[in-house]
């Protein structure tokens, strides 16, 4: 056992006492040999090294960074090669080859986040995916350099001097095997990817896809059969094939301008754009997004959530089956109610099968105000015209009538005074006929006049005509006057009727309440509609105020109008909070006549 610990010992002095040989090689001699090969091998180096000071220089374009990365380890395996080859004694050759692992673990890892760079998975990589790619190659670099002692990655390691290149002969440990299962694992991802890229893509980018299949194919597939056995040289030549895989390189940057088109170009696009844009596949799971919809969904990690997490509207759209869609919604975030334009897409296979959704949103918040505003102007002019028609008419009825009431009455009077009592009698039933019949009419002109305001109207624009007298009020803000209308579609009787509630509601707030938030809602639930009407006030003893001789009688028009529309009137009171709602039936119709209201 001591024997065998100090043969070990022996083993590793060497091992590590090979800088003792770098330092001293002009002064004792150079213990290794020239062979023409390593030409070739200086020549993969330099082309590999270039590309990688292409990559650095060119850093601030994304994809050329890991480029940079993956020529950098091309480089360092090429050079540690030809010192290995030429290398004449067991201690340089076995230095040399573990240098070359620092190659053949990271190298997996590049050329997969080189892929996922290049078909447009870039969001792939990120620390928390990409560093757990490092602890096996970390653990090989490591152990490598204890071969001698522990044997984990190669064991029976034997200087082959039998040929013109001495060759270090080895068996492979049992830690080799998860070095080769994660690399191997990797390798033919990253060239599934290119290779599905070249299938997909057309023109220019299927070009490039192509290249970088053939650059990944080549290096692997000679590494592989190495591995195998199946060697064409008693040495690995894949440092060698590097160098035409680095040449691949080269003619795809500059004839097709490798890394610096499409996917990059395209993320750019996206991200810059204003649309947000969402892809979920057929689970109804987040697979890609851009910025503008985290923005407005509020999902800065959104990727893998499910859409039905993030925003419940857009998913039950998603849910839809059928083909393309186009349609509005409405989202609410922190008490902000907006309106999106959404258009949904169906993704397919080769096979037309279906294997996600696009979903492209549109902010039209700013143009549905707009609209509203316009609709509201244009609602105010039609009002103007109509009270001057209005005007005209009284004008012309009641102006007429009114001057006939006058001479009617200057006759009464002069009959009076002629005592002609007959007369007199005549022309006062005639004159209370006349003003009857002005009665009439202006009871006709006002009901006429409020039906068509209500008839004309919306429900939001009446009750917004309300809301504005709090916006105006010094104690409110006009930022907590809400309004959330879910539904349209009542009589013009109905709105009278909800408006009155809700004005007689504002005002008993304007007047006892000493609130600072108002917040009014309609809102259809099961087969009633609900009102709700709530303010932050001081709140009051609602059974209490019912009964009051005075100062009730606010509440109780508010009753007799709840049950005017088929409803029943519930308060709820408390410091802080009071609640005003009314819950009427659905009316036949209502069903098919609610929607978004947005006008």
């Amino acid at each position: 056992m001591r024997l065998v610990g100090r043969e070990k010992g022996r083993n590793c002095a060497k091992l590590w006492g090979i800088s003792q040989y770098a330092i001293d090689l002009e002064v004792n001699g150079i213990p290794y040999q020239f062979v023409p090969y390593t030409l070739f091998l200086f020549a993969s180096a330099l082309m590999t090294l270039a590309l990688a000071v292409y990559g650095m220089r060119h850093r601030h374009v994304p994809g050329t960074d890991i480029l940079a990365l993956c020529m950098m380890i091309g480089t360092l395996w090429s050079v540690s090669n030809v010192f290995e080859v030429s290398a004449m004694t067991m201690e340089h050759k076995l230095f040399w080859a573990n240098l070359q692992y620092i190659a053949y673990s990271l190298g997996p890892v590049a050329w997969f986040l080189t892929s996922c760079q290049f078909t447009g998975r870039a969001h792939w990589i990120q620390w928390k995916t990409v560093l757990p790619l490092f602890i096996i190659p970390a653990l090989t670099i490591f152990l490598v350099w204890f071969d001698p002692v522990w044997g984990l990655v190669r064991t029976n390691l034997t200087l082959n001097t039998a040929g013109p290149i001495y060759v270090l002969d080895k068996q492979y440990g049992p830690w080799f095997l998860v070095h080769f299962a994660q690399s191997y694992a990797l390798n033919f991802a990253s060239i599934f990817l290119a290779g599905q890229a070249a299938l997909n893509k057309n023109s220019i980018y299927r070009g490039q896809a192509l290249f970088l299949l053939g650059g990944i194919g080549l290096v692997v597939i000679s590494n592989l059969l190495y591995v195998l056995g199946v060697r064409p040289a008693s040495h690995d030549i894949t440092p060698l094939v590097f160098s035409v895989a680095s040449g691949l390189m080269f003619w795809a940057i500059y004839r097709f301008d490798l890394f610096s088109l499409v996917p990059i170009a395209w993320e750019r696009v996206l991200e810059a754009m204003e649309t947000g844009v969402v892809v979920v596949d057929e689970s109804g799971r987040v697979v890609d997004l851009n910025p503008a919809f985290s923005r407005m969904f509020g999902s800065k990690d959104g990727i893998g959530m499910l859409l039905e997490d993030i925003s419940p509207e857009l998913a039950s759209l998603e849910r839809k089956s059928g083909t393309d869609q186009h349609l509005e919604m409405k989202h609410r975030i922190q008490e902000q109610e907006n309106f999106y334009d959404v258009s949904v897409s169906i993704v397919t296979d080769r096979l037309s099968r279906v294997r996600g959704k696009v979903m492209v949103i549109t902010d039209i918040t700013a143009l549905k105000l707009a609209q509203a505003r316009l609709s509201l102007e244009q609602q105010e002019l039609a009002i103007a015209q109509e009270r001057t028609r209005f005007t005209q008419d009284l004008h012309d009825n009641l102006g007429q009538a009114l001057a006939f009431s006058s001479l009617q009455v200057r006759a009464i009077c002069r009959e009076l005074d002629r005592g002609n009592t007959e007369k007199t009698r005549t022309y006062t039933h005639r004159l209370g006929e006349v003003l009857h019949e002005i009665q009439q009419e202006m009871r006709a002109y006002v009901h006429g006049m409020r039906a068509r305001e209500y008839e004309n109207t919306s429900l939001r624009m009446l009750l917004e005509k309300q809301l504005q007298i709090l916006r105006e009020h010094d104690d409110f803000r006009s930022e907590d006057i809400v309004l959330n209308l879910t539904g349209e579609g009542f009589s013009p009787e109905e709105k009278m009727q909800i408006c009155q509630i809700v004005r007689e509601a504002l005002s008993n707030i304007l007047k006892h309440s000493a609130a600072t938030s108002v917040h009014v809602e309609l809102f259809p639930s099961g087969l009633n509609w609900i009102l709700s009407i709530v303010d932050n006030g001081v709140g009051f003893d609602p059974n209490q105020a019912l009964h009051a001789k005075q100062g009730g009688s606010g509440l109780a028009i508010i009753s007799e109008r709840a049950s005017l529309l088929g409803g029943k009137l519930h308060i709820s009171s408390m410091p802080g909070r009071t609640e005003i709602r009314v819950e009427f039936p659905l009316t036949k119709g209502d069903h098919n006549d609610a929607h978004y209201d947005c006008r």
